[in-house]
């Protein structure tokens, strides 16, 4: 008896108004999802001539909002320095770009289920040998790594190569720029996604090359409130189902130029084989 009791209760665990905290409470009230932004193509990006926004997770929040039955406002594009700060300061309701994720901002904000997975790679100029054989020589005081404040660039450099110095740009600025700098020779590397590089590449042909394999894989999802378990829940219930249609692998497929560069989420388990025979 003591053991279907405890069943019983677990199964309405979910449910209880102990797990619906104030932004779970506040969405089904108004029936829309705020979203809190940044840009960096084709994570999400704004077509110039329209202003009308577009992108992997523009794509995946739009769908996810379909089928919860919410509207997704997207109330509030910001930098990628300030962006968890503004969720735990109430501005919206979870942040709806793609985050990788990392323990500093995991004491601010929880994380949603991975989307996909994002390779880092360390980019040099074209020329530069002193890395290819081991890319660990870049951990050196004398090697400038040129990084976006607040971007996970300057999160991963300082953790994976503490001994060099890092230079950091604004946030705003765009990513070639950085890519700008080693190639004018007023840095040595920075880290990379493989979209944003080959992207470079292309307009600036053999003038970087990426070194080695990835120094790190981040997983890349959303940004939720870190205490409210009942719309945490709901948005990776969401992501879980989108996953497992095949709808996030569409998503992806429509906006990347180069397969490498959004590794899948694998599936928990692997469908039977039909042999075609009955028994």
């Amino acid at each position: 008896m003591k053991k279907i009791l405890l069943i019983l209760f677990l199964s309405i665990l979910p449910l209880s108004p102990a797990f619906a905290g104030k932004v779970y409470d506040r969405v089904m009230e108004s029936g829309t999802i705020r979203c809190g932004y940044a840009m960096w193509t084709p994570i999400l990006y704004a077509e110039p001539n329209t202003g009308e926004l577009k992108g992997i997770f523009h794509d995946l929040m739009e769908e996810a909002g379909k089928r919860l039955g919410l509207k997704i406002e997207w109330a509030e594009e910001t930098g990628w320095g300030t962006l968890v700060e503004g969720m735990a300061t109430d501005r919206y309701d979870m942040l709806c770009t793609g985050l990788y994720h990392s323990t500093g901002r995991a004491k601010i904000i929880g994380f949603g289920l991975p989307v996909f997975y994002s390779p880092l790679h360390v980019a040099a100029k074209k020329e530069d040998m002193r890395f290819d054989r081991d890319v660990t020589a870049l951990n050196n005081p004398a090697f400038k790594i040129v990084v976006l404040e607040g971007e996970i660039s300057s999160i991963a450099a300082r953790q994976i190569f503490p001994k060099a110095e890092t230079a950091a740009m604004p946030q705003m600025q765009d990513y070639a720029l950085i890519l700008k700098e080693i190639e004018t020779g007023k840095g040595d590397a920075t880290l990379v996604e493989v979209e944003t590089f080959k992207n470079y590449d292309a307009a600036n042909p053999d003038k970087l090359k990426l070194v080695g394999g990835p120094v790190s894989i981040f997983p890349t999802s959303v940004g939720l409130p870190r205490d409210d378990m009942a719309f945490g829940n709901m948005i990776n219930t969401a992501i879980e189902e989108l996953t497992n249609d095949g709808t996030i692998d569409r998503i992806l497929k429509k906006h990347e130029k180069y397969p490498e560069a959004f590794l899948r989420v694998a599936k928990p388990y692997d469908a039977p084989e039909r042999s075609g025979k009955k028994d």
